[in-house]
């Protein structure tokens, strides 16, 4: 992973609401805009924005369903980012 991509990651997930909306989605696979707006206090607004941030970074992904908006994690792209917090083993860099 590149740098930027790994620093956009993490300041993404660097504010709280943003990790507990990533852990909702994860949890529940996918949810609509409106399903993440009843699971936090603050307003449609504010959750769009906090969408919008996960999104930018990549995070997740958002297809249209008719009229919902439906929102899940980007597994691939997460894994990678954890992939790349995980040290390498000497051993490992040998093989």
């Amino acid at each position: 992973m590149r740098d930027a991509e790994f620093v956009k990651i993490a300041k993404a997930l660097a504010d709280a609401t943003r990790h507990r909306m990533l852990l909702e989605l994860r949890a529940a696979g996918e949810l609509t805009c409106s399903q993440i707006c009843e699971r936090f206090p603050q307003s449609q607004p504010t959750i769009s924005h906090h969408i919008k941030a996960l999104a930018d970074a990549g995070l997740v992904k958002c297809r249209k369903e008719g009229q919902f908006h439906v929102i899940s994690v980007d597994e691939e792209l997460l894994a990678s980012f954890a992939a790349d917090l995980t040290p390498v083993r000497d051993e490992a860099r040998r093989r």
